[in-house]
């Protein structure tokens, strides 16, 4: 176990109130000091002092015989006192009776009592798939090979069980050679077939091929012609080929064969036979110890909030735990999963999460959370890439193992998980794209999309409710039990390692990572106090400038683009911000489906003021005359805006003319004198002045 923050205060604590040669369990320290301290704290720190004990021999717990516990007592030895050395090794790899005896004991009384009680060699035939009468002669050849065997009398047995003599020489002959299958009639009849051995090679050959044949695909084969016109010209006389009913009992006989079997079932790597009596997911100690993690991919369309499209599926990954099933984490991406997935899938099942049930609305809680000491994976390239590794193995201290190519059962335990959320989930959602045209049929999967409007928020809502209250609620029959139910059991039980370290550190560490080398110049991501980063501009008063030069790494995560960590050599020295983001959170998924948005939305926009912009240009191009018949055109607009008085009531021109004299004063320009004339004043005409007519001219063409 590795050394967290609290630990030397714990320890202290711990070895003062457990004397040496004293008893005490887990259970025992975290009752008594859990309260001042965190119970996950007092727990580790409790078993990395058994721990450091065992390993310098001074622990007083016979781990060959005891499976440790919370409730498990535990002794330390004074360290005055001799440690405890365990049995020496073996100088030679030598057979030795008294060692195997020493190390298997159940083994030679297994040895002993069949020798004492199975007379007849062999394993054991089960008569209940025989007829009656076929039984009937069984249990008598049985037993009256038994007592031959036991030391009776050929003749005095076979006088008691109506049997010849010589028949029953021959079958305790054949019992201690072949066994309790010598005693079925006719079990262990053979006959050596009349077929040839090279058509024997040559159907076994064709019956075991990839194409795995039919049996008259194999019986028409032309290599057998060829085979038997080869053996023919050979041996100087007719070799006809193998019938049709020589070739049915030839491949009929050899298809119970391991390899024949093998080969016939279709499977690249089929499963290992069983070594073992016990289930092995039965036989994992604790809880989280081996774990498996996967992606998958789900059947579903999702739209943005706008109603677009964003993707045609959705990839997905869960970390399983072997033992209960239970699960510790689960992630989805609208894109194909890279190493940031699984480095927030592995954040997750790292820390507790009351946070996600509560936002998520989960009817039941999710408890399942804790550091994994093994996690079984397959060769994707996210959970085999150098930072995988790096974060996995050198950080966090997880062993990994990666499962045989194309052999999906080694990992059965997350592939049953998918098959669970395949059927009662993703292809039960509204958008579902099934998985094969086949399948789809005539259902719409973008209609139902679009109506049923399942954005990814929604979609990681559905998929978490459906963990939490679907699936770790449900009976596992391998398990007996529900996963939620193992899981709790086997933590009250036994326990299991907590993570400790800051959840700030852990963030950080499990960003995704993007390494930027900035040249002398800033040319590429600084300049200007700006950082450019996935086309966007991001700031940081008084850090930028210092980092002119500098190689960076920039940590992020794809749910929230808005900030950015940066790193030098290693070290956190600051966040740049998102200027377009800062009153939101955006994920990388929305800002792309915002960007192409925004970019066909400009082009329509673009094209069409383009458009006016070149009427209007012509029309400002089109001559002299055009503009005066437009002048014209307005000059008859505005007259007839005079004769509101002809159309308008009285109480709406006397509204008008206010409105009009309130914007005037406004809108009138102020006159200045030129200095030149006086000033223009209006006078009235005196009464008796004669009022002069001007005279009308003719209109004339050169007037226009």
């Amino acid at each position: 176990r590795e050394p967290f923050r609290t630990y030397d205060e714990i320890a202290a604590t711990l070895l003062a109130s457990w004397p040496w040669g004293e008893m005490g369990s887990v259970n025992d320290f975290v009752q008594r000091f859990g309260s001042h301290w965190s119970e996950h704290e007092v727990e580790a720190a409790v078993w990395k002092l058994a721990g450091d004990a065992a390993s310098m021999g001074r622990l007083v717990v016979d781990l060959s015989g005891v499976e440790l516990s919370l409730s498990t007592p535990l002794v330390l030895l004074d360290p005055n006192v001799p440690p405890i050395l365990p049995d020496p090794l073996p100088s030679s790899l030598e057979e030795d009776v008294r060692l195997d005896l020493h190390l298997h004991p159940h083994n030679t009384e297994d040895d002993v009592s069949f020798e004492l009680q199975g007379i007849i060699p062999g394993p054991t035939f089960d008569a209940f798939e025989l007829k009656e009468e076929e039984r009937a002669r069984f249990y008598r050849n049985l037993h009256a090979a038994t007592e031959v065997l036991s030391g009776k009398k050929v003749r005095q047995v076979a006088k008691a069980y109506e049997m010849a003599p010589a028949t029953l020489s021959r079958l305790v002959q054949r019992v201690k050679v072949l066994g309790q299958i010598a005693c079925v009639p006719h079990g262990a009849y053979h006959r050596e077939p009349a077929l040839r051995p090279e058509f024997q090679e040559l159907l076994r050959k064709l019956y075991t091929s990839r194409q795995r044949p039919s049996l008259m695909a194999v019986y028409e084969d032309a290599r057998l012609k060829r085979l038997a016109e080869a053996l023919s010209a050979s041996e100087g006389k007719l070799v006809q080929g193998p019938t049709y009913r020589q070739v049915q009992y030839f491949l009929k006989g050899i298809a119970h064969e391991a390899k024949v079997a093998e080969a016939r079932s279709g499977l690249k790597h089929p499963p290992p036979e069983r070594i073992s009596p016990q289930s092995y997911v039965l036989s994992i100690p604790s809880p989280a110890l081996i774990c498996q993690v996967d992606e998958h991919t789900l059947d579903l369309l999702v739209v943005s909030s706008d109603g677009t499209v964003i993707t045609r599926r959705v990839h997905g990954a869960v970390l399983v735990c072997v033992k209960t099933a239970a699960i510790l984490g689960a992630v989805l991406s609208l894109d194909s999963l890279n190493e940031e997935d699984y480095m927030r899938l592995l954040k997750q099942s790292l820390e507790p999460k009351d946070r996600l049930t509560v936002l998520y609305e989960c009817e039941h809680p999710w408890p399942c959370f804790g550091k994994p000491a093994v996690i079984f994976h397959d060769r994707g390239k996210i959970f085999t890439s150098e930072r995988a590794t790096q974060v996995v193995v050198d950080r966090l201290k997880i062993t990994t193992e990666q499962a045989p190519p194309f052999a999906p059962s080694a990992k059965g335990t997350v592939e049953a998980l998918f098959t669970w959320t395949t059927r009662k989930f993703e292809h039960r959602l509204a958008g579902t794209t099934k998985a094969t045209p086949k399948d789809r049929a005539a259902y719409d999967s973008v209609r139902e999309a679009l109506k049923a409007g399942i954005t990814f928020d929604v979609l990681e809502k559905l998929f978490i409710q459906s963990i939490v209250d679907g699936y770790m609620q449900e009976w596992n029959d391998l398990r007996r039990q529900t996963p939620i139910a193992l899981w709790e059991h086997a933590v009250r039980a036994i326990g299991l390692p907590r993570y400790l370290g800051s959840q700030d550190d852990l963030k950080l560490l499990l960003m995704k990572a993007v390494n930027r080398k900035n040249s002398a110049t800033g040319r590429y991501a600084i300049r200007q106090g700006e950082l450019s980063f996935l086309g966007r501009s991001y700031t940081s008063p008084g850090l930028l400038d210092r980092l002119r030069g500098r190689e960076i790494d920039i940590y992020y995560d794809r749910r929230d683009i808005s900030v950015i960590y940066l790193f030098l050599e290693g070290e956190l020295v600051g966040e740049a911000y998102c200027k377009e983001f800062l009153h939101r959170r955006v994920s990388i998924w929305e800002a792309t489906v915002e960007r192409h948005t925004d970019t066909a939305l400009k082009k329509e926009a673009t094209a069409r003021s383009l458009s006016n912009r070149q009427k209007i240009q012509e029309e400002a191009n089109a001559g002299k005359r055009v503009h005066l018949l437009e002048t014209k055109r307005l000059e008859k607009q505005r007259q007839l805006d005079l004769q509101r008085h002809e159309i308008h009531p009285s109480h709406v021109q006397v509204t008008l003319q206010a409105l009009k004299e309130q914007q005037i004063p406004s809108s009138l320009p102020i006159s200045k004198s030129s200095g030149l004339l006086p000033p223009a004043v209006p006078e009235d005409d005196p009464p008796g002045t004669a009022v002069v007519h001007l005279r009308v001219r003719k209109l004339r063409r050169e007037d226009d």
